[in-house]
């Protein structure tokens, strides 16, 4: 599945099956996998040592693909690099004014810079969280407990349960009757709970929840 204008590089392989994601403590740019990787391969790749290996996890959407790199003008290609042998794309960075630190409890917010689509195919059904503030939040990342991701805690939520919610905040079903492409704002709010669960926006898209 590809969008016109963008090479092959930009759109993720088989996004549901398991990528991968690397920190660069130089430059912090985030390099993403461009097709799956298995847990052992990723433990395994010989990288320097400015690079460090920050989680695992599985997207919900069908498809999905990096409109630019961080600090690009212009939607175009994105920069790639090779890592033992695998194929990397420059993805995301921390916004300009530095990482939302500390991250208090859990869910834990990560704010980025990134251009980052993702595309639902008719007949779908997904899930959106809706904070305090009225702001929703598309679910990106599926649960992935044994995943390492930085903001996980592998102790916790390891089951199908669904996640305890912050006061005020509610987790909603929405159908997708067509084909929809959800373009995350750039620096998008990533919250990730402790079973590696992720949802990402805000976004405007679904509008009022559906009473």
């Amino acid at each position: 599945m590809k969008t016109p204008g963008l090479p092959a590089e930009n759109h993720l392989i088989d996004c549901q099956s398991l990528h991968g994601e690397l920190l660069d403590l130089t430059t912090q740019f985030v390099w993403q996998t461009h097709e799956p990787i298995s847990p052992e391969e990723y433990k395994n790749l010989a990288l320097p040592k400015t690079i460090v290996c920050v989680g695992l996890g599985r997207g919900v959407m069908d498809a999905h693909y990096f409109r630019r790199s961080p600090g690009a003008e212009v939607d175009g290609p994105v920069a790639t690099r090779e890592f033992d042998g695998h194929l990397f794309l420059h993805c995301a960075n921390p916004p300009a004014d530095g990482p939302q630190t500390p991250y208090g409890a859990d869910p834990k917010l990560l704010r980025v810079d990134k251009h980052h689509s993702l595309i639902f195919e008719a007949g779908r059904r997904v899930e959106v969280l809706r904070n305090e503030k009225k702001q929703d939040f598309i679910q990106v990342i599926s649960s992935s407990p044994m995943g390492g991701g930085i903001l996980q805690d592998e102790s916790e939520h390891t089951t199908a349960e669904a996640p305890p919610l912050p006061d005020g905040w509610k987790l909603r079903t929405e159908p997708i009757a067509n084909r929809l492409i959800v373009d995350l704002p750039c620096p998008t709010e990533a919250w990730f709970f402790a079973d590696g669960t992720s949802y990402q926006g805000p976004i405007s898209t679904f509008g009022a929840p559906t009473p």
